[in-house]
């Protein structure tokens, strides 16, 4: 054997002694990972993964194993992503895809975890321009190697939908949900129970987009099925009577705004301006099936002994914020009242596996905008193109009572004009806010604050200080 070939071997054999030792390691890791990962132990799932990562890096050398790197690295990024530490999760996305384009070829299936966790953290940071072409890759590599329609495309298409309505392009959005739609029923049936969620995430889309007529619609196909399916009595159909219950008081919100909500497909909808002439909306006079649907949720709830003890507490809370929003703010206090009770009850037994309660817990903890109608000068400019306008605020404080309504409320700092001062603090004083509870009561919430923006256009006269 030559010299070169003894130089070559002796360089070879630590690497290959870290790779055997890499594979036992990554193994086992991957068992601690998934263990963590599904308790959604975050911490310990992100120390697994690490190890995991750190040992598959230092046996990286060949093709094999930079794509074991690139799988460890991919885990690292969900556990981050789940942690809600999205900079490091989009380095390790990152990095898996590079290692991932580096060692196949363009085509490949093994690119679409690293597209799509690079898409998602991309798009949970509000970087939905950047985010949309690494979904649109990762949507179209799954359907090459996996078919048309196949489930696992669910959560892509649903982001990229999301995505696409918040950079301004609802119709293109929308073909990823009646695709998704089509891929449910396809893979399902019409009919099946397991349509129940896809037409709730469906509807909540089209509500997003202040399309309730058509969410609406589809929130009553999904509690058709699942009464048909798995009974009028099962908590099945809890879902879609929370969804469609929801789309009532988000309306009241968008017509305050000046945002109409529209009948028509948003494919054959007329670009037209946002109207901002409509009268604001009472929210006294809101429609009554919401308020029915709220209320056979919580009778289906109370009537199983299994049921959610967190999804009764976020029915609860959600009935309240109805009755607030109606105000009636002795009903809501009702049922404030009782979600407290039983988040008081569950507290000492929380757990990260506890059925959420900690999460519950969290909705009766701060005081919550219920109802708010903006000032007149807020929504005036909503149609003026953005480049023509700038921002001014008024800051505002204030206190939330027990019983919702808002009192000393005051300025403490604005750059616009007086008029909007007046008109912010008149629109506060109207507000109604779900109260803060300690040991189950509502509490008086002192210094509670909120900054109002108003768009302004640049260099506008009838915007001079008065």
């Amino acid at each position: 054997m030559s010299l070169a070939w003894l130089v070559l071997a002796a360089c070879m054999l630590p690497r290959a002694a870290a790779a055997a030792a890499a594979l036992p390691v990554v193994a086992s890791g991957q068992q601690e990972y998934w263990a963590q990962f599904d308790k959604r132990d975050w911490d310990a799932a992100i120390a697994a993964a690490e190890k995991m990562v750190t040992a598959a890096r230092a046996a990286t050398t060949d093709a094999s194993s930079g794509l074991r790197l690139a799988d460890t690295l991919v885990m690292l990024g969900n556990a981050l992503y789940g942690k809600g530490n999205l900079v490091a999760a989009e380095k390790a996305f990152q990095e898996a895809l590079d290692l991932t384009g580096k060692y196949t070829n363009r085509s490949s299936a093994r690119l679409v975890d690293p597209l799509r966790g690079l898409g998602f953290t991309l798009a949970a940071q509000g970087k939905h321009e950047r985010a949309i072409p690494y979904m649109d890759r990762a949507l179209l590599l799954s359907r090459r190697s996996t078919g048309l329609f196949n489930v696992s495309q669910e959560g892509l298409l649903r982001q990229l939908a999301n995505s696409l309505a918040i950079t301004g392009s609802p119709v293109e959005g929308e073909k990823h949900m009646l695709y998704l739609l089509r891929l449910g029923e396809h893979e399902y049936g019409e009919k099946d129970a397991r349509m129940v969620p896809v037409y709730c995430t469906v509807a909540r889309w089209y509500a997003d987009v202040a399309q309730m007529d058509q969410a609406r619609s589809l929130y009553r196909k999904a509690l058709s099925i699942a009464e048909r399916s798995m009974g009028r009595d099962s908590t099945g159909i809890v879902v879609p009577l929370r969804g469609l219950a929801q789309t009532f008081p988000e309306e009241v919100a968008l017509n305050n705004l000046g945002i109409p909500t529209r009948k028509e497909r948003l494919s054959t909808m007329p670009e037209e301006p946002i109207s901002t002439v409509q009268e604001p909306y009472n929210p006294r006079y809101i429609a009554p099936e919401g308020e029915r649907a709220l209320l056979r949720a919580l009778r289906v709830l109370d009537a199983d002994p299994h049921r959610s003890t967190r999804v009764l507490i976020e029915t609860l809370v959600q009935t309240g914020d109805w009755f607030l929003l109606k105000d009636q703010s002795s009903k809501a206090m009702d049922y404030y009242s009782r979600a407290a009770a039983l988040i008081g009850e569950n507290t000492a037994a929380t757990s990260p596996d506890n059925d959420g309660i900690g999460e519950a817990a969290a909705l009766l903890s701060f005081p919550v905008a219920v109802y708010y109608l903006p000032p007149p000068a807020a929504i005036r400019n909503l149609a003026v193109i953005p480049y023509e306008l700038e921002d001014r605020y008024v800051q505002v404080e204030f206190t939330v009572l027990p019983d919702g309504s808002i009192t000393d409320e005051r300025e403490t700092g604005h750059d616009g004009t007086n008029r909007h001062v007046v008109q912010t603090l008149a629109a506060i004083s109207d507000a109604r806010y779900r109260p803060r509870f300690v040991k189950g009561e509502p509490v008086v919430t002192t210094n509670v604050g909120y900054r109002q923006i108003f768009k302004v256009r640049k260099h506008d006269q009838d915007d001079a200080d008065d």
